[in-house]
């Protein structure tokens, strides 16, 4: 649902990374995959939301990060939309 959300601009990747936070990411993805953002963020000079989901995808995401942050991300792009469970 993230890889289609992004892809349908249905929400950005710093809406994703407004929940899936540093903090989250470091609590939960492996040092490997920790060490390639950051490896790639220093060699394009910064770090952004679009470089950090070109190393982390969608699917590495939903591999390593609780789901509640995951849905948290869908539900509030939801919210947006005016799209609710009610």
């Amino acid at each position: 649902m993230v890889e289609s959300g992004l892809e349908h601009e249905i929400f950005a990747p710093s809406d994703v990374l407004a929940h899936a936070t540093p903090e989250v990411l470091a609590n939960h993805l492996p040092p490997e995959l920790l060490g390639k953002v950051l490896a790639s963020s220093l060699a394009a000079g910064a770090m952004t939301p679009e470089r950090v989901l070109e190393t982390v995808t969608p699917a590495m995401l939903a591999k390593h990060l609780p789901h509640d942050v995951l849905w948290a991300c869908i539900a509030a792009a939801a919210a947006r939309a005016g799209v609710t469970g009610s």
